[in-house]
């Protein structure tokens, strides 16, 4: 088991509030000139339509895996799926440690 190496949850306020998640199966430390989109990143948008939860993968870089826009529950399953995500890439299995997570929110 391997700790995500970049997860950030940031909210959007335009129209409807919305969640993006900046993730990257790389350390920023690695990343080439220090940019995100030189890693193997993904950003992920999670919104309400129609009175369901979507997920949807809006950007992705190099060597990176496709990601079905999918409905969830909650927020909590919509970062199980991009660990999951996560976790197929880097062939590892990915968790997140709480404290870091409820700090972004």
């Amino acid at each position: 088991m391997t700790t995500a190496p970049h997860f950030v949850r940031s909210t959007s306020c335009l129209g409807t509030e919305s969640v993006f998640f900046h993730v990257s199966c790389d350390a920023p430390n690695t990343w080439e000139n220090k940019i995100f989109h030189n890693s193997r990143f993904g950003i992920f948008h999670l919104y309400n339509e129609g009175g369901k939860l979507k997920l949807e993968l809006t950007a992705s870089g190099l060597d990176t895996i496709k990601f079905r826009k999918c409905t969830v529950k909650s927020e909590a399953g919509a970062v199980n799926k991009i660990l999951q995500w996560m976790g197929n890439i880097m062939q590892d299995s990915i968790f997140l440690p709480m404290p870091e997570f409820e700090a972004a929110n």
